[in-house]
């Protein structure tokens, strides 16, 4: 009986020395629709709302596969106070330790009106808004009618006056274009890169090794 005793101690013991499982770690999934901000990891399908956030922690990441639909009119209030043109994020390392994590890790469809701006955001796809585009990492075309802003775009961004990215591969179309990395050919009136391995075309381009109408390259420091 002793014996049976000290048994009995010796698994109950190990049993409540066992670390239960989170369920502040479980995964929440949903298809076909959500509404956004929600608490979710991932959508399949369709979200729709004011801005796309996982709001079960300020770490918790949303994926959307599919389409992302916002309405966001906090862009409204920014343009009406002055901000037209994007933050500074010239700065490598700042802008690196700021985004440790994503918000929003969008693959497939972004829409956003009048205009997205989530520079804690990776879009692999087409992101298309009517007033302006700020994200930290496009993958893919951003379309929009005033500004483009990224820090990494690897792809196609046009826009109708503004064009800024800190490390561009690809093609930057707009009035007036600006990359600090340029990986490719940019197209506007005015085309400024201080990093370039490739092609400006437009009335002034400005790149480390020269100023020059209508065309200009660089291929190495």
């Amino acid at each position: 009986m002793k014996k049976l005793t000290i048994l009995f101690i010796f698994l109950t013991t190990i049993l409540n020395s066992q670390k239960l499982p989170d369920t502040s770690e479980t995964k929440i999934v949903r298809n076909f629709f959500s509404f956004v901000p929600a608490d979710v990891d991932r959508i399949n399908g369709l979200s729709f709302g004011a801005w796309a956030a996982n709001l079960k922690s300020d770490k918790d990441s949303l994926k959307v596969n599919g389409m992302n639909l916002e309405i966001n009119p906090v862009i409204l209030f920014i343009y009406a106070r002055g901000a037209i043109f994007p933050l500074d994020i010239d700065n490598d390392s700042a802008f690196l330790e700021s985004r440790k994590y994503n918000i929003a890790d969008i693959d497939g469809l972004n829409i956003s009106i009048p205009g997205y701006a989530n520079l804690d955001s990776r879009i692999n796809g087409l992101c298309i808004t009517p007033l302006t585009t700020c994200a930290g990492e496009i993958n893919g075309v951003s379309l929009s009618s005033i500004t483009n802003c990224s820090y990494k775009l690897n792809g196609i961004s046009i826009c109708g006056i503004y064009n800024y990215s800190n490390n561009l591969k690809g093609l930057q179309i707009s009035l007036f274009n600006n990359a600090n990395k340029l990986r490719g050919i940019q197209l506007g009136l005015f085309n400024k890169s201080k990093k370039l391995r490739g092609f400006q075309f437009g009335l002034w381009n400005k790149n480390a090794k020269r100023s020059l109408p209508f065309i200009n390259w660089q291929f190495r420091d």
